[in-house]
């Protein structure tokens, strides 16, 4: 079972205290030693009377993150689990409930689906907080340019024993950042410092990830957003060369290739630099959305680059016109949609997992 930080331990008691008060449910919490697949698990909770286990994610700042990685989150669990939150407001709650994704907070607001217990609670307002705060630099490691030198380290493990002015090349960003960068990781407990032989090493790999792939959608992917734009042709996308463009397809297309053709692209999604839009959108014969004429045209979002290079020149994140998996992934569970979910999921295992093999 994964080791929980203060900050979680405060969640998941006060939000056990929280559903009891205002549904009269009580819930158990107990830690056990698990191998294997339950090291994802947080904590594992029991309905009284009941021998069925639910195993739970714990998360704090919710509201903050994008519901679709909370919801592919709580789908990775070996078993139908819970998310504990510190708060999950109406809106969120309501696409929990709708995927089927049990959760519980400090305010009170439920969603349990354990015949013959059934709780849908929703609207309880957030209380003051009492949960303990992030340790400083942590938060600011997950803002854009954060975000861009954690996934040169996703892409790269190896990456954080360089120096910082290889690092800040690599992921675009200014030497400076990568000093508070690395603060915050090693707060946060994702870098260990080893002393013999003096080196830095990125640990806990996989929840790592996971924040990012919370973060990219909130915090930067909206600052790369060229346009949103539409075509008639549903398969325009496949008479595109985009590497000719300098550009890479990200989301549902590079899924479609990645998962060799699970997955049936809806939506196109092309990181492109800036100077190559003019002449794809005409080649293309793509048009704002706002000009769409139907509900048949179809969707494409066009995004900037955010590594140097375009592609990288020498590096992985863009080849044979498709993103780095890890991207592709993050575009996936940003949609919220569940049959992008799955193929998240299949990514994942395939394609990803590979870079963060645990201690």
């Amino acid at each position: 079972m994964a080791k929980k930080t203060g900050a979680e331990q405060d969640i998941l008691e006060q939000a056990i205290q929280a559903v009891a008060r205002e549904t009269g449910i009580r819930l158990r919490t107990f830690d056990r030693e698990s191998p294997g697949e339950e090291q994802n698990i947080d904590a594992v909770l029991r309905i009284d009377g009941s021998e069925r286990e639910i195993p739970a994610k714990i998360k704090n700042w919710a509201q903050h993150a994008h519901v679709g990685a909370l919801i592919h989150r709580v789908q990775q669990l070996p078993r139908q689990g819970m998310l504990v939150a510190d708060y999950v407001n109406p809106r969120m709650a309501d696409k929990l409930r709708q995927q089927g994704v049990q959760f519980i907070d400090t305010a009170g607001n439920a969603y349990i689906d354990q015949p013959p217990v059934y709780v849908y609670v929703t609207g309880r307002k957030q209380q003051r907080s009492h949960i303990a705060p992030p340790r400083e630099g942590v938060g600011r490691a997950f803002e854009p340019k954060g975000l861009q030198v954690i996934f040169a380290f996703l892409r790269h493990p190896d990456l954080v024993n360089a120096p910082y002015r290889e690092i800040s090349a690599r992921a675009g960003v200014a030497v400076g950042t990568v000093g508070w960068l690395m603060k915050g990781l090693k707060a946060a407990g994702f870098i260990l410092e080893e002393k013999t032989p003096k080196k830095r090493r990125l640990i806990h790999c996989s929840k790592l990830l996971a924040r990012w792939v919370e973060a990219y959608p909130e915090k930067l992917r909206p600052k790369l957003l060229m346009g949103v734009f539409a075509a008639d042709d549903p398969y325009w996308w496949r008479r595109i060369d985009v590497a000719t463009y300098g550009g890479c397809w990200g989301g549902e297309v590079a899924a479609a290739q990645y998962t060799e053709g699970y997955l049936k692209p809806q939506v196109a999604t092309l990181y492109l630099p800036k100077p190559s839009r003019t002449q794809l959108l005409r080649d293309a014969r793509l048009r704002k959305a706002t000009e769409w004429g139907g509900t048949q045209a179809a969707k494409a979002l066009i995004y900037h680059p955010f590594w140097p290079g375009q592609p990288m020149t020498g590096d992985t994140v863009c080849t044979e016109g498709l993103v780095h998996p890890i991207l592709a992934y993050a575009d996936l569970i940003a949609t919220a949609e569940p049959r992008n979910l799955e193929a998240a999921r299949i990514i994942h295992d395939q394609h990803i997992a590979q870079y963060c093999r645990e201690d």
